[in-house]
């Protein structure tokens, strides 16, 4: 049974193309200048991180992997290293998704 394989290098490739996908449109809001909605994205990627640590802790044990699916798969670095990723990517949105301050009349 290979379910277990399939769900981690599923969820590992979801993860890594709506990474991509964000990356992409936070370039473009930031050519637009529309840095506010890098915000929205910074909580989007905070959620998404949440869910892929669970998923990584879960499949770092080999014990709860067979009691979910019956038969458990190794893993690698890849899904830790998309993870750290996405923190770097947050924090990165989250910094420029500051809309500069208007200045005001004298």
């Amino acid at each position: 049974m290979m379910a277990a394989t399939i769900i981690y290098w599923g969820m590992t490739f979801a993860l890594i193309g709506w990474g991509v996908w964000n990356l992409i449109f936070s370039i473009i809001y930031l050519k637009n200048k529309e840095n506010s909605n890098l915000w929205f994205f910074a909580i989007l990627n905070t959620l998404t991180v949440l869910c892929g640590l669970l998923f990584w802790w879960v499949f770092n044990n080999h014990g709860w992997q067979e009691y979910w699916l019956v038969k458990a798969t190794t893993t690698n670095s890849l899904l830790g290293g998309v993870l750290i990723a996405y923190v770097v990517l947050i924090v990165a949105q989250v910094i420029l998704g500051r809309e500069p301050k208007v200045k005001t009349a004298q």
